[in-house]
């Protein structure tokens, strides 16, 4: 333990001499360390696993059911009719299902009618939505069935900011002027990616503040706000109209996402969909080719061509750009190194050893690691600031958790131990005789 305190203290009479030239090798290390670990949050962050209890279960389904004939068109559409959902729901294949899509109200408490209504963001879904991705509930529960009511789930964060307090199942609130009930409370919960509704590139977005029945929301002509698309269809635009001809045209706006457990009840769905998809040929409708598609959870992103290739390029410039930089901090340890070569070869012709005097350097690279950590992660929040500023939809990304933080200690050790391996190696471990002419 002296041994390590004494070699600490040398690093520090070493920075003490010459501070310009170790403030400057840490600057560039710093800066190039904070702009890897801004990028490499976000590229975690939109390339992790999410839920990897159930991921390799849960698939986004789709049929090419459109209208039309286009014998090219092989691909089915990202969003699918309230018909095509009906026909592909009640299989006795799936664990869980449900169909969704995004929208979004303005909303206020009873209490407080007279205050501007604050707008919320709302996911339009059946029960199952809470068992397929282990939403957790603090009060309270979903709804019994898949049946239109006028009762909703709301986030914990949402309970705060409407109510000032949390257990607040049995109040009413009021959605775009239609009175709702809460029957249930979520617990804290984030899922980032969010992979169950990647339309328009929002997998980075946060998770919506009230969940409604998908009945109610066609009940109410509520639309997504992500995608829609209304294809031969003959409508007036009449909103007193709309539930009816939303629910048996292809009017197109919900994801339908399954819970298949195994290879085999992959296999049935697959084949559920297949018979399904003939007898709508051989009723005359489905004029398209077959194109069935389960898309897995990690993989829809890629299927629905929703990736960010501008994180990818950032992650790539921020890579090339912390080599620069630790070759440039190396050359600049070197000298460093060099400058106190006689100290090396003093203490060597005294009876240390080489790795006495490695131990030496390890202090050194110890001490480096600590500052350039703390630099670091002040360049990185600087970095995922500025990202945020250009990409305002990767704010919910600009986070660590102690994990991440670990690693990027471990990382910054070992680009440390790099920097000064070369300058070690040869302050170490070059003939004696030749470093005292020096």
């Amino acid at each position: 333990m002296e041994a390590i305190i004494h070699n600490l203290k040398l690093s520090w009479f070493s920075i003490k001499r010459a501070p310009l030239p170790y403030a400057l090798t840490l600057l560039i290390l710093s800066l190039g360390l904070g702009t890897f670990f801004s990028n490499a949050t976000l590229y975690y962050w939109m390339n992790r696993d999410p839920i990897p209890e159930k991921s390799q279960t849960l698939f986004m389904a789709r049929i090419n059911s459109l209208p039309g004939d286009c014998t090219d068109c092989l691909e089915p559409s990202r969003v699918m009719s309230y018909m095509d959902m009906q026909k592909m729901s009640g299989s006795g294949i799936t664990s869980a299902e449900a169909a969704m899509f995004s929208s979004d109200a303005y909303a206020k408490t009873l209490e407080n009618q007279q205050a501007t209504p604050a707008k919320v963001a709302l996911r339009i879904t059946q029960r199952d939505f809470f068992a397929l991705f282990n939403v957790p509930f603090l009060y309270g529960e979903a709804w019994p069935d898949n049946k239109a009511r006028m009762e909703v789930v709301i986030s914990k964060n949402t309970a705060v900011k409407f109510f000032g307090r949390i257990d607040v199942v049995g109040q009413d609130m009021l959605l775009d002027d239609q009175l709702f009930k809460v029957i249930g409370v979520l617990d804290d919960w984030s899922m980032l990616p969010r992979l169950y509704d990647v339309n328009g590139r929002r997998s980075a977005e946060p998770t919506e503040d009230i969940y409604m029945p998908l009945e109610t929301a066609y009940d109410l002509a509520i639309q997504s706000n992500t995608q829609n698309s209304f294809t031969d269809v003959d409508w007036d635009g009449n909103i007193a109209t709309y539930p009816h001809m939303a629910r048996t045209n292809f009017a197109n706006m919900l994801q339908f996402w399954v819970q298949l457990d195994g290879p085999e009840k992959i296999q049935q769905y697959q084949q559920f969909l297949k018979n399904m998809v003939a007898d709508e040929k051989a009723a005359g409708r489905h004029p398209r080719p077959e194109g069935n598609r389960l898309d897995n959870i990690l993989d829809v992103q890629k299927a629905m061509r929703a990736t960010n290739d501008q994180l990818d390029a950032f992650a790539l410039v921020a890579s090339l750009f912390l080599l620069v930089c630790v070759v440039n901090a190396s050359h600049l340890s070197l000298n460093r190194y060099m400058a106190n070569q006689y100290e090396f070869s003093l203490r060597r012709a005294l009876g240390a050893s080489r790795w006495q005097l490695q131990g030496q350097i390890l202090a050194d690279v110890f001490v480096s690691s600590a500052l350039a950590f703390v630099a670091a992660l002040l360049f990185a929040r600087l970095g995922l600031w500025t990202i945020n500023a250009l990409l305002p939809g990767t704010r919910a990304l600009a986070s660590w958790d102690w994990q991440m933080l670990a690693v990027m200690a471990v990382f910054v050790s070992l680009v440390s131990y790099l920097v000064t391996l070369y300058p070690a190696l040869k302050t170490s471990f070059s003939p004696l005789n030749q470093q005292l002419k020096q």
